[in-house]
C-alpha cells in the first residue's frame, strides 16, 4: 500500500475527513499497512487501527487506568469502566468496517480502556502509533480541533 492509498484510506474515515490535506498526508506517511487473516487480533495499547477494507469485530475491552488518587481495587474503577465502556460506543461484538477508526479517543485521553479486535475476513488495517498522532495534531492545533470535535460527535451519537 503506498502513500496515496494510504492517504485515501484515512480520508475515507469520517473522523479524518475534515482534516487539511497536508495533515491526513503526514498521518499517511506515519500509517503502517497491514494485511490481516481472519482470527488475527489487535490491541489499542500503543496505537490507532483504521480499517482499510474487510472488519474486525471488538471482542474484550481492558481497564481503564485508575484517575490520581484513586485506588485500583476500589469499586470505582470498575464503575469508571463502564462509564469508559458507554462513552466509547464500542459494544463487545460491534463491528468495525471500512472507514472506521479504532482507538482514536486513547490519543485524547490515555487513560480510557484499551480495546481488541479481530478480523472477520481478510482485512487491510492502518495502525498509526498514539505518540505519531499525538505529534501530528499537537503540530497542527486546527486539526487537533477539528479531531475532538469530529470525535465528540460521533460520541454524543451523531455523525462525525
Amino acid at each position: 500500500m503506498d502513500l496515496l492509498e494510504r492517504a485515501r484510506a484515512l480520508a475515507a474515515c469520517p473522523l479524518f475527513a475534515a482534516l487539511a490535506p497536508a495533515v491526513v498526508i503526514r498521518l499517511a506517511e506515519r500509517a503502517q499497512p497491514s494485511e490481516l487473516l481472519p482470527g488475527e487480533r489487535r490491541a489499542t495499547d500503543d496505537a490507532v487501527w483504521i480499517v482499510a477494507d474487510g472488519s474486525l469485530v471488538i471482542v474484550a475491552r481492558g481497564s481503564a487506568a485508575p484517575a490520581s488518587g484513586e485506588a485500583a481495587s476500589s469499586g470505582m474503577a470498575g464503575e469508571r469502566e463502564a462509564r469508559a465502556s458507554v462513552s466509547s460506543m464500542r459494544r463487545k461484538g460491534a463491528v468495525a468496517t471500512a472507514g472506521h477508526a479504532i482507538g482514536l479517543v486513547r490519543v485524547i485521553a490515555p487513560g480510557t480502556p484499551v480495546v481488541d479486535a479481530v478480523a472477520e475476513r481478510p482485512t487491510t488495517v492502518l495502525s498509526i502509533a498514539l505518540d505519531d498522532m499525538r505529534d501530528v495534531l499537537e503540530e497542527d492545533p486546527a486539526a487537533l480541533a477539528r479531531m475532538t470535535a469530529a470525535l465528540a460527535r460521533l460520541l454524543m451519537g451523531g455523525a462525525p
